[in-house]
């Protein structure tokens, strides 16, 4: 734990559970086979540069600099069941929520040489109240690299135990309240071996930072989450993924799709979609505001 983050034993689920709990995240070592991940890390890198000429035409990556929204092709020559569905992942989640999980989210994200660092902020938001004690945790971000993360490629921020400081702050983690738990817990960038997993609380405080190498640096994200959880949305997957999704310890949430599906451009463009919804937003209240001042 020298970087404040706790490794552990994929089979010591207890343990994993009991550092979910208390630190808001844990690395689960060598977790997942490599094999897959090569297979997942040399289509991704075509893909990304897919991505990157698709961003082109639509005027810029619409994330932070350098930050692509990209995850593995959900179509059976690419989706594994060590990665989505692995077992010692699984486990600790059920240990967590003392039921089966369900899988809510299946994408990930791509750090690309010359990013920039990211507002810190978290995946998800605390379903209390201010003045509230803040609840256990309901939903996981699984995040599986697919080659070694560290310093010189943009490994993660984390900020452990940051799960239990309310954030209501729909826009991100404010920088005072950065500034007076950085004085409590500071942050960390956990270095990983390909086959590891990082498990982290939804609510967990982090944010990516630059890449200076001259590779892309992937990691796919999944989110686990209690099986009452409001979400009705169902993953799309490729006829024939049903071998790899269905039978474990995790309901896949999954639709089998005959055809294709946009798994490249879709997150990107609902991104793009949303930040000119909101300049909209914003630009028709500035003219409300602008009229209630001509009249007073």
């Amino acid at each position: 734990m020298a970087d404040g983050i706790v490794r552990i034993s994929p089979d010591d689920t207890k343990g994993a559970a009991e550092a979910i709990d208390e630190h808001g995240c844990v690395i689960l070592v060598g977790a997942v086979p490599t094999k897959p991940l090569d297979v997942l890390r040399r289509r991704m890198d075509r893909d990304t540069h897919t991505l990157l000429r698709y961003c082109e035409t639509i005027g810029g990556n619409p994330r932070e600099t350098g930050h692509l929204q990209q995850g593995p092709p959900p179509f059976a020559d690419y989706v594994f069941p060590e990665v989505a569905m692995n077992p010692a992942v699984n486990a600790v989640s059920r240990a967590v929520y003392g039921e089966r999980p369900r899988l809510t989210f299946y994408n990930g994200n791509t750090n690309c040489p010359g990013s920039v660092r990211q507002r810190l902020h978290m995946d998800g938001r605390h379903s209390t109240q201010p003045g509230e004690p803040v609840s256990p945790t309901s939903s996981m971000v699984v995040n599986i690299p697919t080659g070694p993360a560290h310093d010189a490629n943009g490994a993660i921020e984390l900020w452990p135990g940051s799960h239990r400081v309310a954030v209501f702050d729909s826009n991100g983690v404010p920088e005072r309240m950065e500034e007076e738990r950085r004085v409590v817990r500071g942050p960390v960038n956990p270095h990983t071996k390909p086959g590891d997993v990082l498990l982290r609380d939804v609510r967990l405080w982090h944010r990516g930072v630059p890449n200076p190498s001259d590779c892309p640096r992937h990691m796919i994200a999944l989110i686990l989450t209690k099986p009452w959880s409001e979400s009705r949305h169902r993953l799309k997957f490729g006829m024939g993924c049903e071998r790899a999704l269905e039978g474990h310890d995790a309901d896949p949430n999954a639709e089998y799709v005959d055809g294709p599906i946009d798994y490249l451009f879709h997150e990107t463009r609902r991104i793009l979609v949303g930040h000119v919804r909101a300049r909209r937003q914003s630009g028709e209240q500035g003219s409300k505001i602008g009229a209630e001042r001509n009249r007073c």
